[in-house]
């Protein structure tokens, strides 16, 4: 375990060290069977700030859902750093991780454990340190690789489930968490 922590505090000086902007996230890439559209992230960032959209995020975003997805890529989730990362880490936290490797990972290096470490590079990175949140836009300009795939039939699995998955969310979020709230460094 004490490994683990001396791991994590290595990659999160890395992390911290390094320019935000020296490898960061340009693209994402939806993929559907053999079908491929990409979105700037600048695109989606304009989007999330104006709610004008262009392209194929004007095509693929209704107009009844605008405001439901500025407010879902701009909120602002409580997120400490320290639990954050202790979750991270944890065994739920893996399975949790593995199971959204599937869907999100760098384009074309579709690899458990390279996806797993992006995930959490990305999500340690973009939490905001004064203010302890995390917002999906920030996660998504802090995902290292330049182009982030997102496997669209393995999303649509798992949004399927949505109602299964909420009830594993409460699950967890009732008992672990307290638990990892509660130890020690």
């Amino acid at each position: 375990m004490k490994i683990k922590i001396y791991l994590l505090r290595i990659a999160l000086t890395y992390l911290l060290i390094i320019p935000s902007n020296a490898i960061a996230a340009e693209k994402i890439t939806f993929s559907f069977l053999i079908f491929t559209r990409s979105i700037d992230i600048e695109e989606i960032e304009a989007f999330s700030k104006s709610g004008h959209s262009k392209g194929f995020l004007k095509q693929l975003i209704k107009r009844e859902e605008k405001e439901g997805i500025q407010k879902l890529l701009l909120n602002e989730y409580k997120s400490p750093i320290e639990l954050t990362s202790r979750l991270l880490y944890s065994d739920i936290g893996e399975v949790i991780l593995k199971r959204l490797s599937k869907i999100i990972y760098p384009f074309r290096l579709k690899q458990e454990k390279a996806s797993v470490l992006a995930l959490k590079a990305s999500t340690i990175k973009a939490i905001d340190k004064d203010k302890e949140t995390i917002t999906l836009l920030k996660f998504l300009k802090a995902y290292p690789s330049k182009v982030i795939a997102i496997d669209v039939t393995e999303l649509v699995k798992v949004m399927n489930k949505v109602e299964s998955m909420n009830e594993l969310i409460d699950f967890f979020t009732d008992s672990p968490l307290k638990k990892l709230k509660n130890e020690p460094n």
